[in-house]
């Protein structure tokens, strides 16, 4: 075993996309292979479908990442930006940004919703409409719950474990691989992909200015923690807002705040945020390694 890490140790990044993809697709194929034996692949069940979904974020984003860093490095904790330190102000300005934020990408989002591919492209956009409509359809049932105990799961599943996960893949593992030659490439290459694998086409454009904001959180910190914070925000702001409003405690739509008649809204987030870049000394890029 030793002499098989010393190999894999030698090889380049285009090597360890290689085996990541491999150990990916046999890790989430044990997931689906346990719910369907835990659950007989009953999928009517909201609660089979969250159990899926603990799963495979183990299973699609979690596990990859850190046996791929086990085979390769000596520090594999190190290795996925695990070990530095964040200061307290660092995670509010991250916090405060998410927060922020939401009229902006609320902005995006109604800006990508009105996407009209060609008529050449029909069928296609048919599809992508039906796509979007069909997860939001889901997600909005998984979300629809009573209770504080109920929320908190969920906080868990669809916050939580989305963003140490997808951090994990994203930011820890792949976007390392291209940073080697230009780390602004190699941050919008891994927010490009990190948008696209969603297949939610429709918020295509908020989420990869979002996976970009996070990738240069990481190489500005030194530290995975730093995007999670953000990334969990972000996940969590909006089960927050959705339960609240499915339970009757908020009675406006935040989705709409900064959009319309509040677009005056987006633009003054828009002169707060250039303080708070600021603060994060954005003059200055290192490079990951």
């Amino acid at each position: 075993m030793l002499k098989i890490k010393g190999i894999l140790k030698q090889n380049n990044s285009t090597s360890k996309l290689v085996v990541l993809l491999g150990i990916t697709c046999v890790t989430t194929l044990c997931s689906v292979i346990l719910w369907k034996i835990c659950t007989d692949g009953n999928s009517e069940s909201i609660d089979n479908l969250k159990l899926l979904q603990l799963l495979q974020s183990f299973g699609l984003f979690i596990l990859p990442p850190f046996l791929l860093a086990y085979l390769f490095y000596e520090k594999p904790i190190e290795s996925l930006y695990l070990t530095k330190k964040i200061s307290v102000k660092e995670s509010l300005l991250a916090a405060a940004f998410m927060i922020l934020i939401i009229p902006i990408i609320n902005l995006l989002t109604a800006w990508n919703q009105q996407l009209i591919l060609p008529q050449a492209f029909h069928d296609i956009e048919v599809w992508m409409r039906m796509a979007e409509s069909e997860t939001a359809a889901l997600t909005e049932k998984m979300v629809q719950v009573h209770g504080l105990q109920a929320l908190f799961y969920n906080l868990f599943l669809m916050a939580l474990l989305p963003a140490m996960g997808e951090e994990l893949f994203f930011r820890g593992t792949l976007q390392s691989f291209f940073a080697k030659k230009n780390t602004h490439r190699a941050i919008w290459i891994t927010a490009f992909i990190f948008s696209t694998i969603h297949f939610q086409f429709y918020g295509f454009l908020p989420r990869l200015l979002l996976g970009a904001f996070f990738g240069y959180l990481l190489v500005k910190s030194g530290s995975l923690w730093l995007p999670i914070i953000g990334h969990f925000i972000n996940n969590a702001m909006a089960i927050i807002f959705y339960y609240l409003k499915f339970n009757g405690y908020q009675s406006f739509d935040v989705d709409k705040i900064g959009t319309g008649e509040t677009i005056w809204v987006s633009c003054l987030v828009a002169i707060l945020l250039i303080t708070v870049s600021i603060l994060f000394n954005t003059n200055r890029i290192k490079t990951l390694t």
